[in-house]
């Protein structure tokens, strides 16, 4: 999956490029108006296309009613707002179904666990663009444990659309060490 641009993957073209900006624009500053000019340069959309897209939106009820030429001003309540942020921004959510499916797969949890690479940082663009577990198995994991995490690795790449690969280290430490510094722990929390 793309993490770096996702409405420009989801919706290709014009629409993802024009979404990512009125995006960024609601979350900065969701009642002042945007000129066309602005919106064109952050967008990298031609005029043309843009009016043609923003009446789309229009239609929608993203974008408050204008006349060719005008700003534009959002819809700053719309309902829609909250969830294409979210599609922005899904480094936490990332993080948070990783806690979540290694509590519930993991038994018992790890005693140590970290997300490093490309997918936590948001910079994935591809889906051979990896999320690195870093994991410490905990004292009393029966022998079959990192089957399981293999097992949780392969749900994870199937879910997440990315490349998902585990480091096993035999402490916190040494996992720390794998993290570089970079890696974001999960587990503890």
């Amino acid at each position: 999956m793309n993490f770096l641009t996702p409405l420009s993957a989801l919706f290709p073209g014009t629409s993802g490029r024009l979404l990512t900006a009125l995006v960024a624009h609601h979350t900065v500053d969701a009642t002042g108006p945007l000129t066309l000019d602005e919106l064109s340069k952050d967008a990298a959309v031609t005029p043309t296309q843009l009016e043609a897209a923003l009446f789309r939106l229009g239609l929608l009820g993203l974008i408050a009613p204008r006349r060719k030429g005008e700003a534009v001003r959002l819809v700053p309540g719309h309902v829609a707002w909250e969830a294409l942020r979210q599609l922005t921004d899904l480094r936490d959510r990332v993080i948070a179904m990783v806690r979540e499916r290694a509590r519930a797969d993991l038994r018992p949890v790890p005693d140590y666990l970290a997300l490093k690479g490309a997918v936590v940082d948001g910079t994935a663009s591809h889906p051979a663009d990896v999320l690195e577990l870093i994991v410490v198995a905990p004292t009393t994991a029966p022998a079959d444990w990192l089957d399981d995490v293999a097992t949780l690795v392969v749900q994870l790449s199937r879910d997440l659309g990315n490349v998902v690969v585990h480091h096993s280290a035999p402490d916190s430490r040494a996992a720390e060490a794998i993290g570089e510094g970079t890696a974001v722990r999960v587990l503890p929390s």
